[in-house]
Formats: C-alpha cells, sequence, structure tokens
C-alpha cells in the first residue's frame, strides 16, 4: 500500500520500526485480497486508526523482558505492532478462527517474531506462568478476561485494554484492580485502560 512509509514518518515513527511496520502492512494487505481482516480506506486511516493506537500500549509495557499475550488478536492488533516495537519480548498471539489464526502463523514467521500462535479462546488457553502483559483490544468480556488474567499475571504484570468510555467506567468498578487511563492518539472516546492487581 502505497503512502504507509510516508504516514509512518508524519507521526514520528522512525527505522528500523517503521519499515517493520510496512512489510506487516504489505501482509495485511497480501491477504486482504481474499479475507476482511480490518477495515480501513486508506494509508492514512490505517496508519493511524489500528498501527499508532496499537503502538500507544508500548510505552505501558512493563520493564525488561517477557511474555505478552495477544487474547483475541485478530489481525494482530494491537499484539503484533507491539513486538515490533519491542522485539525483545517473547509474544503469544491467542486467536480461535481459522483464517486469521493462519495469518497470524504467515505473519510471525515472515516478521521474524519471537511468538507463538494458539488457535483458542483464552479461558481453554495454557500459558506459562509469569505472563508480563496482557493485550485484548475490541474483545468485550472484561470481566471474564480479568477473572482469567488473575491466574497467570506475574509479579507486576499488566492487563492492557483498547477500550471507549462506557468500558472504561465499568473497568473502574472492577474489584482487585488498580486502573490507570490514557486516551487513545487518533480514536475519539477511545482510551487505554492499564490494569494491574491490587494486592490490599
Amino acid at each position: 500500500m502505497t503512502g504507509v512509509r510516508e504516514a509512518l514518518a508524519a507521526a514520528g515513527v522512525a527505522e528500523p520500526l517503521a519499515g517493520r511496520l510496512e512489510a506487516y502492512v504489505a501482509l495485511l494487505e497480501r491477504w486482504a485480497r481474499v479475507h476482511n481482516l480490518v477495515r480501513y480506506r486508506t494509508a492514512e486511516e490505517l496508519v493511524r486508526r489500528h498501527l499508532l493506537d496499537a503502538l500507544a500500549g508500548a510505552p505501558h509495557l512493563p520493564d525488561g523482558l517477557g511474555l505478552l499475550v495477544d487474547v483475541g488478536s485478530g489481525a494482530g492488533l494491537p499484539g503484533v505492532p507491539l513486538l515490533l516495537a519491542r522485539p525483545e519480548w517473547r509474544g503469544l498471539l491467542v486467536e480461535p478462527r481459522q483464517k486469521r489464526w493462519a495469518f497470524l502463523r504467515t505473519v510471525v514467521r515472515e516478521l521474524g517474531l519471537d511468538a507463538q500462535v494458539a488457535r483458542s479462546r483464552f479461558e481453554n488457553l495454557e500459558v506459562p506462568d509469569g505472563v508480563a502483559a496482557i493485550t485484548a483490544r475490541a474483545l468485550g468480556r472484561h470481566d471474564a478476561l480479568l477473572d482469567w488474567a488473575r491466574g497467570v499475571l506475574g509479579p507486576g504484570g499488566r492487563v492492557l485494554l483498547w477500550v471507549g468510555r462506557a468500558e472504561l467506567d465499568r473497568l473502574r468498578r472492577a474489584g482487585g484492580w488498580r486502573v490507570v487511563s490514557s486516551p487513545l492518539p487518533t480514536l475519539d472516546e477511545g482510551f487505554l485502560a492499564r490494569l494491574e492487581r491490587c494486592f490490599t
């Protein structure tokens, strides 16, 4: 897709990340001819509404190395851009739908990500102890996700959720979690919610 590199540069995304994101977009484009993975009309819209919003989570990942579990990964958002931005991290992309699971396997192979792809729902997933971060965008079912997350997050682990205003208000009422939110850079009424377990 023409214009991706220019849109990334205009948003301040530098090399080598811009080049890796462009390669990811090329895979999205190739698969979009057959499968409806993500909606966008122009390169600028794809960068603005999908890639930049996904990358907004990178500063909120815990320090150091860790395992990122992207639940309901779909077209790889936000998990793939986050793993491209933080290549020292390992990833587990969780997607129950066959076509999207196959796409994600292609992305991991062709982009050389240190990641696995699980064709599963998160409730049925077996993950190693000490997950550092769980991400989900447009997933819903946040109560069930947070119940599951309690059992798999390691010390200092975080859940990052891309949500609207109503969902953010519900998350703030969830017991046992400290919620910090920030507006997403491009979505009206969109927020990134960072949740950490409370032990008091």
